[in-house]
C-alpha cells in the first residue's frame, strides 16, 4: 500500500509531462495552438498549464520524498552535498529571476521586455538555472522514472525557449530583435 502513492505521483508527474511537451512540440509545428506563452493569464491555455505543471511538479516532491524516505540512509554525504548545492543554487537563481521578470511576465503577461540585470546576461535565466536545480535533484535521487520526468522538464524548457523566441519577436519587434542580437541565448 505504501508503494502505491510515490508510484501514481510518478505516472502523475510523468503524464503531464509528456502532454506538457506534446503541446509545446506540437506549437513548434503549428504555432496556432497558441499553447505558450498563454495568450493572456485566465484563458485555457494558462490554466491548463499551470494544473498540468503542478502535476508534474507536486507528483516529483512525492515520489521524490518517498524514493528519500526508503533509500536516503545509503546515499552519500558528498552526494547530499553536491545535489543540495545545485538545487539551491540553481532553483534560488530560477525564482530570483523569476521576480525579476515579473510574475506575470513569466506566464504571459506582456509587461514589458526585460533586458537588465540578469536578463542582460542571459535571456533564458530562469531556465539555465532551472538545469542546474534539476540536475541537483536528479543526483540526489537515483528513481529512474523519476529522472525521466526531470529529463523531460528539461527538455520541455528547451522547447519553450524557441516558442518564447518567436512570442517575444511579435510582441516586441525591433526591441527584441537588438536584445536577441547583444545577448546570448542561455550564456
Amino acid at each position: 500500500m505504501t508503494d502505491i502513492l510515490p508510484l501514481a505521483a510518478n505516472l502523475a508527474a510523468l503524464a503531464s509531462a509528456l502532454i506538457l511537451l506534446g503541446l509545446s512540440l506540437g506549437q513548434l509545428l503549428q504555432p496556432a495552438i497558441g499553447f505558450w506563452p498563454p495568450p493572456a493569464p485566465e484563458s485555457w491555455q494558462s490554466r491548463l498549464f499551470r494544473a498540468l505543471f503542478r502535476v508534474l511538479f507536486y507528483g516529483l516532491l512525492i515520489g521524490s520524498f518517498a524514493w528519500l524516505w526508503q533509500n536516503g540512509a545509503a546515499v552519500s554525504p558528498l552526494r547530499i552535498g553536491v545535489s543540495a548545492l545545485l538545487f539551491c543554487i540553481g532553483f534560488g537563481v530560477a525564482l530570483a529571476a523569476t521576480g525579476a521578470l515579473g510574475w506575470g511576465n513569466a506566464f504571459g503577461a506582456q509587461d514589458g521586455l526585460r533586458t537588465t540585470g540578469i536578463f542582460a546576461y542571459s535571456r533564458n535565466p530562469i531556465y539555465l538555472a532551472t538545469f542546474f536545480g534539476l540536475a541537483g535533484w536528479g543526483l540526489l535521487v537515483s528513481e529512474p522514472m523519476i529522472r525521466v520526468v526531470l529529463i523531460l522538464w528539461a527538455i520541455l524548457y528547451v522547447v519553450a525557449v524557441f516558442l518564447e523566441e518567436r512570442w517575444l519577436s511579435e510582441r516586441y519587434g525591433a526591441d527584441f530583435d537588438a536584445y536577441r542580437n547583444r545577448v546570448r541565448r542561455f550564456v
